[in-house]
């Protein structure tokens, strides 16, 4: 293993949980952490983590989970997670296995019928059982319903052509644009509950978004000519916290004439303070994907956006 930054994790978790680390091949950056129940139990799961060789430059380790009391749709869910929550240039794994430690889903659920291949049903079953199971119980329904209505939040935000663009880093700090079409004010709230809905995208220190709705101009109007025949536009900001920032995403929604969408910038903070640059990040975050879209003109390119702009009103929700 040469990556200094991977060499520098592993050393901390073997000072961290001493014998439980295991490197299976440290030429293939492959490690083993076997978690023992955390109230003392006899049952475990071993977290399998394959290094790529940009981890965590830009690239998440590759999460594989055992444990013979789950099933393996419960070991995929956990999976799952697990890779959502890496963010470039952030190292992960101590975060990974002090999540699994407090999941009740992973150190409660019996064995099915075939051990670790239980399948589908014992989901079902936890997601199911009454109240006589305790509070435990209760967490485990709730982890699982959490694990779905996630996944059906990703199909929400297929059906709703939001396009994600690739996470961007600076002094720490990671950015990633969100860009969907919208049509009305009711389209931009379906957009913020889909994206919300994802754990990552609602962990993140803010999510600045600003749309602009053009609404053409009625026949009378386009007759009438003058100041009518162009339409209006509908359009708003949120900061989430970040003064300022999401008046700026709009105003490079106004500049560039891009109509019909709405653009969130997801930010996590790295603890590294930027000043008025976080505002520049959050902006070129946007316009990159803007521009990969078509929805605005690369340098030297033509506009991808619509034509002629008219005056526009600002419209609060």
């Amino acid at each position: 293993m040469s990556n200094p930054d991977q060499e520098e994790e592993l050393c901390a978790l073997e000072s961290i949980y001493g014998s439980d680390v295991v490197h299976v091949s440290r030429e293939e950056s492959l490690v083993e952490v076997c978690i023992a129940h955390p109230q003392g139990g006899t049952q475990e799961v071993v977290l399998r983590a394959s290094l790529p060789a940009d981890y965590p430059t830009s690239a998440a380790p590759i999460a594989e989970l055992f444990g013979n009391h789950l099933s393996d749709d419960v070991l995929s869910w956990a999976a799952r997670q697990l890779e959502e929550m890496f963010s470039p240039g952030e190292v992960v794994l101590y975060n990974w296995v002090e999540w699994l430690k407090e999941q009740e889903l992973l150190w409660s659920a019996p064995a099915g019928p075939g051990g670790a291949s239980g399948g589908k049903g014992q989901v079902d079953a936890a997601a199911g059982e009454g109240g006589e199971g305790g509070s435990g119980t209760s967490r485990r329904a709730a982890a699982v319903k959490e694990a779905v209505r996630e996944a059906e939040a990703v199909e929400l935000l297929r059906a709703l052509k939001v396009t994600s663009g690739e996470p961007y880093i600076e002094k720490k700090s990671t950015f990633q644009a969100h860009v969907a079409p919208v049509r009305s004010f009711e389209e931009v709230a379906a957009v913020m509950d889909a994206l919300l809905s994802i754990s990552k995208i609602r962990a993140a220190t803010h999510n600045i978004m600003a749309y602009r709705i053009h609404n053409p101009p009625t026949a009378a109007a386009a007759v009438a000519g003058a100041g009518g025949g162009t339409g209006s536009f509908v359009q708003d900001y949120d900061d989430d916290g970040e003064t300022a920032a999401g008046g700026r995403l709009l105003h490079l929604l106004q500049a560039a004439d891009v109509r019909n969408v709405v653009v969130v910038v997801s930010r996590w903070f790295g603890g590294v303070l930027m000043g008025p640059g976080r505002f520049t990040a959050i902006n070129n975050t946007a316009r990159m994907l803007l521009e990969q879209m078509g929805l605005v003109a690369a340098p030297g390119g033509a506009a991808g956006a619509g034509g002629g702009g008219g005056k526009g009103r600002t419209g609060r929700h």
